[in-house]
């Protein structure tokens, strides 16, 4: 038997087929593209929103470093050098510290020195603005750009002198100082922008040159070192146990595992399955627009196989033409991504992470592999879709391709009404003469229109007033430093302002000493100090043995019962307004919450000594003061008895309860305008900000939502087309016989009807448990979403799905009774 090679001949034929086909054609290349479009956006915004959040855990630790060792013996070093998984090790090294005393909002600053991989390799990358250039001579330094703001320095200059009282070692509890401290004038040869958490604590890093300490009493031995590694892999547990045991200066620390928990899993199982959700309801479209096409023309392929086209010669036929719309699909769709993907991308991850990621840690990905990915997830979507229309095409017989009809054969309906069979019933069965098409379009309707109610219904329930309340209790919270006087009269003219409904507000007693007679605070202040945040002067300035220096703060009755039930203990407001309890608040360093505490202090004021039982449990850090506190903890206490025995103190905080007006909050800004240190914020502009964010991710959401809506629409339209179409000459035989053309639009309409209201059924039913289940997911992630149901967006988007179920057949139809009876009844003659 002799080879004959068609191939030319078969790329020719499925060129003619394609070229009487253009509408269909048009069909499946907008599938194609519209899904390699869809699929390479979300894996751009995939991979870029885990590549954003990985230099953001970079950015917050302030290095790129995997594992950290501190204060590596020499043998432990020559063990590392001889890891090939190591790919970079550097070395830093802390000197000393700064004496900020006089600079209050700085808490402290440590001087730090880096070898040249340290600060190339880890730290350069996680820092951003650098002016000028790491130090190289003795007295150079380098700072933060907010430490040198908030030292007064809001213009630096390059060679400009600073300078600082300083001393050697000490940097932490386990180090002791190596001298006295002194004053040092120090040249600046750089600042930087600090992004690292250190900053949340008001605490920076300074760093120096090598011939700074070389020279001086501090040396390897007597200061604190940390060895920074590169690694390849997983390899942190392999290292770890090579390198124990650990001694008592130690600690070994696997940043690459930090932020590695479930929840960073959510991002890639959402891509993932949005991904397979595109792929499902471009399947849909494709494999129907294919079928109908294969099953109109089956004549065609009949009339093929009696003159001898072999079953593989016809699925070749079909193939080529998948083919051939397949490169131009995905050529449009990776053309169409290509020219949005730098506008979108980046806003899909600002509107992904909201919030919770800072601008310079804003990451996109646009690697070749994407597209190419997306290329091979559209084609073989495509292929997919064609296996089972290129199998009929293949094993049709001629005689059955004869009386193919591409419907299941109706019973015969026996029951007669007078009135002989109504339109209705013709039209409901119509619409299940082909089972598997109708369940299509219903699966591709219900997938488009069920990701729509599925986004808002979830971003309704993360709507902004909620998360505002998770930021803020109080609507309008005004901030008054230490310096700042306000008027007598400030809380009347407060209270007076439109919208206002209630005031409350808080004095302060700055550097207040008090006795810890019982010692209840000695494993607090302990903790507290072994942060290794504290420098020395700090724990001479404010401790003295169990006396103790501490900011007292007087509360009114609203924050007292705010204060009760966060601790949830029964306190009596007449004990507290007497002076005879006081709370606690711990520090966000040392998160002492909810933690048992039980014993009095005592508290001179005004040449008095007041005895006052401490609240059985420690208030959590962010309770008003947002954990700033000096060694030992926050001490509040009542207003009232404060202004009684006259040691009422200076105004420092006053928080309003308003209907979130913005006139309120314009009237507030008014009274303060002309004072200075007064820091005012507010749950309106909070939910201002939070709505910016959400508005992000609302429209990246609704877009792709309304394109799978699309999507499926796209096939009932085709499918409606292909039906009247491929049924004129039996709605041709209906007029003949008496049926009039309003009775035919009317049946027509029924059928597209039909398919709404089962879409609708399928939305209220099935659409809404799975609306449920997503949302329990994001509830399990969010726990201040509250959940809505998008009864609108339903709505408009069923009466848009049933405004084209009525209008396609009619205009199908219309377009098909221009020809006259005699022409549609000869239409497969």
């Amino acid at each position: 038997m002799f080879y004959n090679d068609t191939r030319k001949q078969i790329k020719e034929l499925a060129r003619k087929i394609m070229l009487g086909n253009r509408r269909r054609n048009v069909f499946v290349i907008i599938a194609i593209a519209m899904t390699t479009f869809l699929i390479s956006t979300i894996l751009c915004i995939g991979s870029g929103y885990l590549k954003s959040s990985d230099k953001q855990r970079e950015m917050l630790n302030g290095t790129t470093a995997d594992i950290i060792l501190t204060n590596p013996t020499e043998q432990q070093i020559q063990s590392l050098q001889q890891d090939k998984s190591i790919t970079y090790m550097g070395i830093s090294r802390q000197i000393g510290f700064i004496d900020t005393a006089a600079y209050p909002r700085i808490n402290s600053v440590l001087l730090r020195w880096c070898d040249t991989v340290e600060w190339e390799q880890h730290i350069f990358p996680t820092i951003g603005n650098v002016n000028g250039h790491y130090p190289t001579s003795k007295n150079e330094i380098m700072l933060s750009s907010w430490v040198l703001e908030r030292m007064g320095i809001d213009h630096p200059a390059l060679g400009q002198t600073i300078t600082f009282s300083f001393r050697y070692g000490y940097t932490d509890v386990h180090w002791q100082p190596l001298s006295n401290p002194e004053d040092c004038s120090f040249t600046l040869c750089g600042w930087y922008d600090d992004y690292s958490s250190n900053k949340m604590y008001d605490n920076a890093i300074a760093y120096i040159a090598t011939d700074f300490w070389k020279n001086s009493v501090a040396n390897e031995t007597n200061t604190k070192s940390a060895l920074s590694l590169t690694v390849s892999g997983d390899v942190g547990n392999k290292i770890h146990s090579y390198l124990e045991p650990l001694n008592d200066l130690q600690e070994f620390t696997d940043l690459s595992k930090a932020g590695s928990g479930k929840n960073s899993f959510s991002p890639i199982i959402a891509a993932i399955g949005l991904i397979l959700t595109i792929m499902v309801c471009g399947y849909l479209l494709i494999y129907n627009v294919l079928y109908i096409s294969v099953t109109k023309d089956i004549r065609m392929y009949g009339q093929l196989k009696t003159l001898g086209t072999t079953e593989r010669q016809m699925k070749k036929v079909v193939y080529h033409q998948v083919r051939v719309l397949s490169f131009w699909g995905i050529l449009s769709g990776l053309t169409l991504s290509a020219a949005t993907v730098f506008l979108i991308v980046p806003f899909g991850i600002r509107a992904l992470a909201g919030d919770t990621i800072m601008d310079s840690a804003i990451s996109p990905s646009y690697s070749p592999l994407i597209f190419i990915g997306a290329g091979l997830f559209s084609f073989i979507t495509a292929l997919i879709s064609s296996m089972k229309p290129s199998k009929i095409a293949s094993r049709v017989s001629p005689i059955e391709a004869l009386r193919f009809s591409g419907v299941n054969a109706s019973k015969k309906n026996r029951s007669k009404t007078s009135h002989g069979n109504k339109v209705f019933k013709m039209a409901i069965s119509n619409v299940f003469r082909n089972k598997k098409g109708t369940i299509l379009v219903l699966a591709s309707l219900f997938l488009g229109i069920s990701l729509f109610v599925i986004v808002n219904g979830i971003l309704a329930g993360l709507d902004a007033s909620y998360l505002a309340n998770e930021y803020m209790n109080d609507d309008i919270v005004v901030e008054v430093s230490q310096q700042t006087n306000l008027d007598d009269d400030i809380l009347t003219e407060l209270q007076a302002a439109p919208d206002v409904q209630e005031i409350s507000y808080t004095t302060k007693l700055s550097e207040q000493w008090f006795v810890d007679a019982d010692n209840i605070l000695e494993k607090y202040i302990n903790d507290f100090c072994a942060t290794g945040t504290v420098p020395q002067e700090a724990i001479e300035q404010y401790a003295d043995g169990n006396k103790y220096q501490a900011y007292v703060f007087g509360i009114g009755e609203q924050d007292f019962n705010e204060a009760a039930s966060l601790i949830n203990c029964s306190i009596e407001y007449e004990d507290f307004c007497n002076g005879e309890i006081a709370f606690l608040a711990s520090a966000t360093i040392v998160p002492y919450e909810g933690t048992a505490i039980s014993g009095k202090i005592q508290l001179p004021l005004n040449g008095a000594n007041y005895s006052l039982n401490i609240a059985p449990y420690y208030l959590p850090a962010t309770f008003k003061e947002d954990g700033q506190t000096l060694i030992a903890p926050n001490i509040y206490v009542s207003q009232e008895w404060l202004e009684r025995i006259g040691a009422d103190g200076q105004i420092n905080r006053i928080t309003l309860q308003t209907d979130n007006s913005e006139q309120a909050l314009n009237a507030v800004n008014a009274i303060f305008e002309n004072y200075s240190g007064v820091t005012i914020t507010s749950k309106v502009e909070k939910i201002n900000e939070l709505k910016a964010s959400f508005s992000g991710i609302t429209f990246l959401g609704n877009a792709i939502s309304v394109i799978l809506l699309g999507i499926g629409l796209m096939n009932f339209i085709n499918m409606m087309y292909v039906s009247v179409n491929s049924r004129s000459k039996e709605l041709a035989v209906l007029e003949s016989v008496g049926m009039t053309k309003k009775q035919i639009c009317k049946m027509l309409q029924i059928e597209g009807n039909t398919y709404a209201v089962i879409t609708a059924i399928l939305i209220f039913t099935l659409g809404s448990a799975v609306l449920y289940g997503a949302f329990q997911i994001v509830k399990a992630q969010a726990s201040y979403a509250v959940f809505t149901y998008p009864f609108f967006q339903i709505v408009i988007s069923l009466a848009i799905v049933i405004m084209i179920c009525n209008l396609v057949p009619i205009l199908v139809y219309k377009a098909e009774a221009n020809r006259s009876i005699i022409e549609r009844l000869r239409v497969n003659e």
